[in-house]
């Protein structure tokens, strides 16, 4: 159910940004995670199951366990004693919590459904690969976003609906692509902008609308333009399943796919 449900919301997405449907959301995965806190899966230390944590922050040699083990967690180490008369420094305090400790993953709360593979998420449905997500709805390969809906590849940022790998963002919706961009709408490769909408490889603008280069435009040109540059970008994102990103252009490697 969680596939047909997020690849329709993928499809919708695409449509709604690119004109058309670029197909299966797994062929995107790279792409979409690239600037996204990475998570793994590693084995329970009670189980086989295999257990979502975030990996570049809990040591490679760490026992872990999924939310759904705490019980078991707590049988197991129930005899384990803390002997306060052994204490007798910082050492021999570390040695004895040692053996209680173990890292939790699979953690997802609240009134959440269909999460699969997903770690600190709360009331979040439908949801592919997430971490630190909170009540959204139809999102993948996204992390440490609150509100998203129809949210793919994006991170760091909150009211987000709509859109694909996006990064910092706040109340941003229909857009592609951008970085640290506030109350944004219908805009594509853009960095710093606040309050304004229909702009494309736009800078460091505030309450500006149908911009592209940061050159103000006619609505009838800047539709005529976006849609040939929104067409030729579904066709290379359809063709290599990743397009040049903005960090790109912001780093100067320009229209380069990094």
């Amino acid at each position: 159910m969680i596939a047909i449900e997020l690849q329709r919301a993928w499809d919708n997405t695409c449509k709604v940004l690119l004109g058309e449907e670029m197909g299966n959301l797994e062929e995107y995965r790279d792409y979409l995670k690239k600037y996204t806190d990475q998570i793994e899966k590693r084995k329970s230390a009670l189980s086989d199951k295999g257990i979502v944590i975030s990996s570049n922050r809990i040591p490679k040699n760490a026992r872990v366990i999924g939310l759904e083990e705490v019980p078991d967690y707590l049988d197991k180490t129930a005899g384990i004693p803390f002997d306060i008369n052994s204490i007798k420094d910082i050492d021999s305090i570390l040695e004895a919590v040692r053996e209680k400790t173990y890292y939790t993953g699979n953690i997802v709360l609240g009134n959440s459904n269909s999460a699969v593979n997903c770690h600190r998420c709360v009331n979040t449905n439908f949801a592919l690969e997430c971490q630190d997500v909170y009540d959204g709805k139809y999102v993948a390969f996204t992390t440490s976003i609150r509100n998203p809906e129809h949210t793919f590849g994006c991170c760091f940022g909150g009211d987000v609906q709509f859109c694909i790998k996006i990064l910092d963002p706040y109340k941003t919706t229909r857009c592609m692509e951008l970085f640290h961009c506030n109350v944004t709408t219908d805009c594509y490769y853009s960095a710093s902008l606040d309050d304004s909408s229909n702009c494309m490889f736009s800078f460091n603008q505030k309450n500006r609308h149908y911009l592209i280069g940061n050159i103000p435009l006619g609505k009838e040109r800047y539709a005529e333009l976006k849609a040939k540059l929104v067409g030729e970008i579904a066709d290379e994102l359809k063709k290599k399943k990743r397009v040049p990103s903005i960090i790109g252009i912001i780093t100067g490697k320009g229209m380069e796919v990094d």
